[in-house]
């Protein structure tokens, strides 16, 4: 008897999705004075969708900088912690059998990132404090400029051209040294080229797209996508910056990207990193939705894949697109698991 495509879909799906950037923390943070907020507000959602490892990033919003940035960056970890206690359903990993085990025992293993150094201030002493808690992915900058160095601008030109800061440079080799995983995200062009130059290891890039189809620097340009896979680094597709244009921002445009990067460097460089990021923007204020699309331009949620539990809609449509068996297989899974091997050890 053949096999449904929803079946097919479950198979596919038995190690579980990967999805390397999930701002979780924050919201959690944001939710404090309620219990049991990672169970009752996404779980269902994560368990529809299959989800078996989420980076879940440190990200820290303008209000709180500079004075609470340390505070609340320990805050959003402390709430991660307590959230996870409070449920039998999820770990908090920090190697690569941490995450088997994990896996093994029907729990959805959560990996410490951080998207943006400012909880570090200047302070280099302080990543070896956030590694002890659990941090193991870092990239340097958001959008506004730090202590490290800028992000890539929400424009085709226009960010700085003098890379990373002296402390910036020593972020990225105590990376090197401690096993945290260097994440290019967001960075400047002239930053991106910086850490090429100066680690040996691979890297990856949590969430982005390729600026063939939405040309702006703080996404990937062909070579910059090239120099990732020459690192046997793998980069993750962000579901929020598919295209400039509402009605070309689909599912099938988001598959375009992931073609586009196989084209360039295999399918074994490419993966998942949606940042979904829809169920914080609806809840806040309309000056606040304003100020958030004023900020980031062209910011357009793609229907269908908003959530976790849509990540059986992608698996779906890339069957019908032709991908075969391995080639989602690593997509959704082996690319990162890959990576957490090689990165993160035992």
């Amino acid at each position: 008897m053949s096999e449904s495509i929803e079946q097919q879909i479950a198979r596919l799906h038995r190690h579980g999705v990967i999805d390397m950037h999930f701002d979780l923390p924050m919201d959690l943070y944001d939710k404090r004075a309620r219990p049991n907020v990672l169970a009752t507000d996404f779980l269902d959602d994560l368990e529809a969708g299959d989800i078996g490892v989420a980076g879940v990033a440190i990200y820290l919003a303008d209000q709180y900088l500079p004075e609470m940035g340390l505070r609340t960056a320990l805050d959003q970890i402390a709430r991660l912690y307590l959230e996870v206690d409070q449920s039998d359903r999820f770990a908090i990993c920090r190697t690569h059998a941490e995450i088997l085990r994990a896996r093994e025992q029907n729990k959805i293993a959560l990996l410490l990132t951080m998207e943006g150094i400012e909880p570090l201030g200047a302070d280099l002493d302080l990543l070896r404090v956030f590694y002890e808690l659990g941090l193991r992915s870092l990239c340097l900058t958001h959008v506004r400029r730090n202590a490290a160095g800028d992000g890539g601008l929400f424009a085709a030109t226009g960010s700085p051209r003098d890379g990373l800061t002296s402390f910036g440079r020593d972020v990225i080799c105590e990376c090197e040294r401690l096993g945290i995983i260097v994440d290019l995200a967001h960075i400047s062009p002239a930053g991106f080229d910086d850490i090429i130059e100066m680690t040996t290891r691979p890297v990856i890039i949590s969430h982005t797209n390729a600026r063939k189809y939405f040309d702006i620097e703080r996404n990937v340009s062909d070579e910059q996508i090239k120099a990732i896979g020459a690192r046997g680094g793998v980069i993750g597709i962000n579901a929020v910056l598919v295209s400039p244009r509402k009605e070309e921002a689909t599912l099938d445009r988001y598959i375009d990207h992931i073609e586009h990067l196989r084209d360039l460097i295999g399918i074994e460089g490419v993966a998942i990193g949606f940042d979904f990021f829809e169920f914080i923007y609806r809840q806040w204020s309309e000056a606040e939705q304003i100020a958030f699309q004023d900020k980031f331009t062209h910011a357009h949620f793609v229907p269908g894949l908003a959530k976790h539990s849509d990540s059986r809609r992608l698996t779906k449509r890339l069957i019908e697109r032709g991908f075969n068996d391995d080639e989602i297989e690593r997509i959704l899974f082996q690319n990162w698991m890959r990576i957490f091997e090689a990165l993160l050890g035992e």
